[in-house]
């Protein structure tokens, strides 16, 4: 994996994640990986698939406001492509129902924990 696939996915977590407890910003770095392995995916290309993060819809940089959230971002980053252990069990989705509420994708899978304002799903 490149280290643009480590910036990518960094970013993702700080945007998607950070201000969650940090069980909950590996979670969301395993669902990226684990969607990249069973789509035969670079990380890059999963998180900057259109629709698919609400933090990339619009396709600009995220911007880096809060350097030491973007710090633990980056730590949690390197952990998870390392790939010791996938904690979710293989979750491959999640979503925060108090900005999104219920989409209908969530009826096809199911729901494995909530961490934090997320929720954690399996195809």
């Amino acid at each position: 994996m490149s280290s643009y696939d480590h910036e990518i996915l960094s970013k993702t977590i700080y945007a998607e994640a950070r201000g969650e407890p940090l069980e909950g910003q590996r979670w969301v770095g395993h669902v990226i990986m684990n969607r990249a392995e069973m789509r035969g995916m670079s990380i890059a290309d999963v998180c900057l698939q259109p629709s698919q993060f609400e933090c990339w819809n619009n396709r600009d940089d995220i911007k880096i406001k809060d350097r030491h959230s973007y710090s633990v971002a980056k730590e949690v980053a390197s952990e998870v492509m390392n790939r010791r252990r996938d904690p979710t069990g293989g979750c491959d989705h999640y979503n925060n129902p108090d900005k999104e509420g219920y989409p209908g994708w969530t009826r096809r899978v199911t729901f494995v924990r909530k961490i934090g304002n997320h929720n954690f799903y399996k195809e």
